[in-house]
């Protein structure tokens, strides 16, 4: 991907809140993939509570297997979210969600809470500004060709409202609707965690999988579970190479540490 073809991509970001990077993977990453996830919830050891969040959820998957945490640093994923965040980012998370018909998380949401809430009086940040919060890069195992198939739905910049979303099923922002992210496997977007986003409800026959990975500035702190008394595996940090170790938590000493 050239300079200029990056630019575009993180323009297009700060701009809407999310962009979509077509066919990133291959055909045999994207099997090797599901494979590996697929037998990640058929595994016993994968079942403990640090470990599954729900029924549809699994969470550090770099642990799990050196395909997932090489794909940290999958380009041109890695160049445009360097791009959006600078070289001192880091991963905060690595997840999968698996949502088989029927099952969605399904209300219109923004991650976490609002970072910078506006009071009424002011009805949305300026354009000029670029909102900070962490990137949540979507990789489709599947293809998600219709609404039916339970895309991720977004309103595009929303991001800007300082606000939870307006309507529960049907948000809009200054006149701009639901936009559904249909995608094919080995497709990736990158959504802003800020902005008002969903899975539409799977009512097709097949399984959803997306493969998460979530990024942030070096100032966000990383979110591994359980958190307080988390310690990264030594397997995870064999042969991995200074962008690796940087993008697993390795900074030099900064403001507060």
């Amino acid at each position: 991907m050239t300079s200029e073809e990056i630019a575009s991509h993180r323009d297009s970001f700060n701009t809407d809140g999310y962009v979509l990077l077509p066919q990133v993977l291959s055909a045999v990453e994207v099997a090797a993939l599901q494979n590996r996830i697929d037998e990640a919830f058929e595994d016993p050891a994968c079942q403990s509570e640090d470990r599954r969040y729900g029924e549809i959820s699994m969470v550090r998957m770099f642990e799990l297997d050196q395909m997932f945490r090489d794909m940290l640093v999958r380009e041109p994923i890695i160049d445009v979210i360097e791009s959006i965040l600078g070289d001192n980012c880091h991963v905060v998370a690595n997840n999968v969600v698996r949502n088989p018909p029927g099952m969605a998380i399904d209300n219109f949401h923004v991650d976490d809470v609002v970072w910078f809430p506006l009071p009424d009086d002011i009805e949305r940040h300026d354009a000029r500004m670029i909102i900070p919060g962490i990137i949540n890069v979507q990789i489709p195992l599947t293809d998600v060709p219709t609404v039916e198939h339970g895309p991720t739905q977004v309103v595009p910049g929303s991001h800007y409202s300082g606000r939870q979303p307006n309507d529960p099923a049907a948000p809009k922002f200054e006149g701009r609707g639901v936009h559904s992210i249909l995608s094919k496997a080995g497709d990736a977007y990158l959504q802003h965690g800020q902005v008002w986003h969903r899975g539409a409800p799977n009512s097709s026959d097949q399984t959803r999988c997306l493969l998460q990975q979530c990024y942030a500035a070096r100032h966000i702190s990383q979110r591994f579970y359980p958190f307080l008394n988390y310690s990264m595996p030594e397997h995870v940090l064999e042969q991995a190479d200074e962008r690796m170790l940087r993008l697993l938590g390795k900074h030099s000493k900064g403001a507060y540490g």
